[in-house]
């Protein structure tokens, strides 16, 4: 207990003993952090629109007036093998117009009732497993244009592809935002603890005069790290906290139609990451610090 009441009063000192640092490194610590949420944050919102589109992702393959309905069943159990699809669902001619009349009861301005000889082709629905098979699905299934069963294939995997692609390209580039800033925190983290190890250098080489471990050396040092980096979570947290309302107001307006969850556990595991990365970016700058005074 002695032991442990020293390192904790040691590191609350050390903290104190140079405020100017501390605050540097706490700020740093705190622009990291509300970065490293923001970006959690916005990755839950982008890869919850990906999921979406996904969903929507499917082929549709008009099937010709004159195919046998065994030729049809033959491609579409031959479809459903494909580990990529997710389901394959058979509209008949009279299921499509069936449709059509349903849209029509719903659009006065849309009148079907003149309708003579059912124009509409029957057709294969085909659900992806796999959105990024599509492309190749699709260029798979137009081999078969013309051999009787299909005449056309319909696909629409482009919105996703473009979302895949900004989704990628905001997450490299915020991981290197998040790159530099946890550099630039590990540095001031570092030289604050360098010069507060360089303040009780006498008192460390008594310590070790005396037989003190290493570890007792260094865990006040570590622990005044972490104090950095908890206090930069607590700030970082309590801004986004405080800009949660307005900022949330708005993305649910923009994300309405997207099953994004910011509720008690996503706030749980965003409070717990967050605290986390701080710890270990306060404890590991200053960790560093000490060995390389250690070590000389």
């Amino acid at each position: 207990m002695r032991r442990i009441a020293y390192v904790v009063t040691a590191a609350v000192q050390g903290f104190l003993r140079n405020p100017a640092m501390s605050i540097a490194s706490t700020l740093t610590v705190t622009l990291m952090l509300t970065l490293f949420a923001f970006f959690l944050t916005t990755d839950r919102g982008l890869q919850a629109a990906v999921t979406v589109l996904e969903a929507k992702v499917e082929l549709a393959l008009f099937i010709d007036d004159n195919a046998k309905v065994s030729q049809i069943l033959d491609l579409k159990t031959k479809i459903e093998a494909n580990p990529s699809v997710a389901r394959v669902d058979y509209i008949t001619k009279e299921q499509a117009l069936q449709r059509l009349k349903d849209i029509a009861a719903r659009r006065p301005d849309f009148a079907v009732a003149d309708i003579g000889t059912n124009p509409l082709p029957a057709s294969l629905e085909i659900k992806m497993a796999d959105p990024r098979e599509a492309k190749r699905l699709a260029a798979d299934l137009r081999a078969e244009i013309g051999k009787g069963v299909v005449y056309d294939v319909i696909d629409n995997p482009q919105v996703v592809d473009q979302l895949l692609t900004i989704t990628r390209v905001l997450s490299v580039g915020g991981l290197a935002i998040l790159g530099m800033m946890l550099f630039v925190a590990l540095f001031v983290i570092v030289n604050t603890i360098r010069i507060a190890v360089h303040a009780r250098r006498d008192e460390i080489e008594i310590m070790q005069l005396v037989g003190a471990s290493d570890w007792l050396v260094r865990w006040p040092f570590i622990l005044e790290g972490m104090i950095v980096g908890a206090l930069g979570a607590v700030v970082s947290l309590a801004v986004l906290f405080a800009a949660a309302g307005p900022v949330t107001s708005t993305m649910l307006d923009f994300l309405d139609l997207l099953p994004v969850n910011f509720g008690p556990d996503f706030v749980a595991q965003l409070v717990a990451t967050v605290f986390a990365v701080a710890l270990l970016v306060g404890a590991g700058g200053a960790t560093l610090s000490v060995r390389a005074h250690l070590a000389k």
